[in-house]
């Protein structure tokens, strides 16, 4: 039994009945779920490097909160945006060389507070981390739970705790102008749960046509082109177009026919709805979700709810 299956053990239903969705792993996390279920509230545990995958959106509409246990500033910022979209609160807990950091951003309750990325490093650079050290977890994991429960409110905050020992710090986290995950006018969208294939019916083709200009942000950027600049197009790069660009990046180290490093990938997450059906047509978009603003309203289309991880069948 690997240690998230440990962690999550007992629970019905896993994720399906959590009320707080924990991603990490190791000491904190663990710290994080053994605090929760002291109390009597069920939470599922995901993996760091699989929760984009299995952290389904309308499981996590069903959660109080989202926790973020000690993990890595990228995955954090996926897990923010997720949290963003389905309207639930997010924690952040941190074990550094300073102590102990504990963000909280009640998306539920106040849609317009900052967001994680509103005071991102401006080199984006890895705050350091603190070596494992069980009494420091202990106290992280017990306040991180703490916040996840009393995370409702307006405004979003941090709590500095040093360790060990030392009074807390708390200040408020201003939302900041040109942040790219919650710039002005953020509003948590209404989520729409919806088929994941972009040919239009019949009885729709006038109103998919009307609609082709549409803009719709996918949850994940998408590779619109790949080529290399000595060779040009390369027919064994043909297959990442259409694909998910965090997958790609890091497979393409060198041209497979003229060895040199100078491959260029293309990536975006801004299309229009005709050149998603153009792109696509009959088959799934490799993304969650798409946001749209929709008659002066923000609008969230899960795209999960079609496809083969649905394990409730519908579409």
């Amino acid at each position: 039994m690997s240690d998230d299956e440990a962690m999550t053990a007992g629970l019905p239903g896993g994720a399906r009945h959590a009320r707080i969705a924990i991603v990490g792993s190791g000491p904190l996390a663990a710290e994080v779920l053994r605090n929760l279920g002291l109390v009597g509230i069920p939470a599922a545990v995901h993996s760091p490097e699989s929760f984009w995958a299995t952290l389904r959106l309308t499981d996590l509409q069903e959660c109080y909160c989202a926790v973020a246990a000690g993990i890595d500033r990228q995955a954090a910022r996926r897990l923010n945006q997720l949290s963003q979209v389905a309207g639930v609160d997010f924690v952040n807990v941190s074990l550094g060389t300073d102590g102990i950091t504990i963000e909280s951003f009640p998306f539920g309750s106040d849609a317009r507070c900052a967001c994680l990325e509103c005071e991102a490093p401006v080199d984006g650079a890895e705050a350091p981390r603190r070596a494992p050290d069980p009494i420091a977890a202990s106290i992280a994991g017990a306040s991180g739970a703490a916040a996840a429960l009393h995370c409702s409110g307006h405004g979003a905050r941090r709590l500095s705790l040093p360790v060990p020992g030392g009074a807390g710090v708390a200040t408020l986290i201003e939302r900041r102008s040109g942040c790219p995950a919650c710039s002005a006018p953020w509003r948590a969208p209404r989520v729409i749960r919806t088929r994941n294939r972009w040919s239009a019916r019949e009885s729709l083709a006038q109103v998919a046509q009307d609609l082709s200009g549409q803009t719709l942000r996918l949850s994940d950027a998408l590779v619109t082109a790949c080529e290399c600049a000595d060779c040009g197009p390369v027919d064994a790069l043909a297959d990442m177009i259409n694909r998910p660009a965090a997958e790609c990046a890091a497979g393409v180290q060198a041209c497979p026919d003229c060895g040199s490093a100078s491959v260029r990938i293309e990536a975006r997450e801004l299309f229009s709805l005709g050149e998603l059906m153009a792109r696509f047509g009959d088959g799934p978009v490799p993304a969650r979700f798409a946001l749209a603003e929709i008659g002066g309203a923000p609008v969230c289309f899960d795209l999960e709810a079609g496809t083969a991880r649905d394990a409730d069948g519908a579409v």
